[in-house]
């Protein structure tokens, strides 16, 4: 059999022009008649919009804050600007949490809608850990964060930072020596010494840190490491002497192994001991 050969279309044949022009005519009314409704469906979906944060059964009922302990729920309510009576549609959460967040104490805030009538805020309050001594006081979060100026009111008790400059904050809020947040992390996770007992953390660039007790005001020199080490000799050596601090000067820790004590030279002279001994 001989293979059937496939017409070829001839490429000088056109459609007649009534045929193309009636074919060219429907789609330019199609394209008309679609942008010709547009601004009928623009008003359409204007009027819905309107319509729905206008009704009152999307009307606010309640404004629920969680997560709150230091700031008063009602002050944080208020600080969304998100009303009882106000359509649940008529403001942009991320506008209200960031109002919310103007408050120093507050680390993070969450806005959610819960249709058709209740909001339900969710915030995260700054753990305070320490006060930071630069032109004036200061308060650190758990972060490491320097985010208010301290006031009586605020009613914290706990050490004071020293050492720190605020050209050294110049860039940031936050604390750029992560090892003062690892001392501060070991003194609050641990019993017996702990940041309860503290007074003042000094940071010396050079020879690291240096513990205040809050009892007789005794320094423990720690450096910049292996602090949980460091503490448990001081407590050793401490317990030598039925924990008792007074007469102390300072504790030299650099070396767990080898602890000298310093005396009070008043002490020493009482005593008549000499001005350091070995632990």
């Amino acid at each position: 059999m001989k293979p059937v050969k496939s017409k070829k279309r001839n490429r000088r044949w056109r459609e007649p022009f009534r045929v193309r022009a009636k074919r060219t005519g429907l789609k330019t009314v199609k394209a008309v008649a679609l942008i010709g409704a547009l601004p009928a469906l623009a008003f359409a979906a204007w009027k819905g919009y309107n319509t729905l944060i206008t009704t009152q059964y999307l009307s606010v009922i309640a404004v629920n804050v969680n997560g709150s302990e230091r700031i008063p729920k009602e002050e944080i309510a208020a600080l969304s600007g998100i009303k009882e009576g106000q359509n649940i549609l008529s403001f942009e959460t991320g506008q209200a949490e960031a109002s919310i967040k103007t408050n120093p104490w507050i680390e993070d805030a969450k806005v959610e809608r819960s249709y058709p009538d209740v909001i339900d805020i969710e915030v995260r309050e700054r753990s305070p850990v320490a006060l930071v001594k630069l032109d004036v006081l200061y308060v650190m979060d758990s972060s490491g964060v320097v985010f208010k100026k301290y006031a009586p009111d605020d009613d914290l008790d706990l050490p004071i930072v020293t050492g720190l400059t605020m050209a050294g904050l110049m860039d940031s809020t936050k604390v750029p020596d992560e090892g003062l947040m690892d001392l501060i992390g070991v003194l609050s996770a641990r019993a017996g010494f702990n940041i309860a007992k503290v007074s003042e953390i000094s940071v010396d660039p050079v020879f690291g840190f240096s513990i205040y007790t809050l009892e007789e005001g005794v320094r423990l020199d720690v450096g910049r490491d292996s602090f949980e080490e460091k503490l448990s000799a001081f407590e050793r050596v401490l317990g030598t002497r039925n924990g008792v601090l007074r007469g102390i000067e300072a504790f030299d820790l650099y070396n767990p192994r080898a602890v000298t004590v310093r005396f009070n030279t008043n002490v020493v002279q009482e005593g008549g001991g000499t001005d350091g001994q070995k632990g």
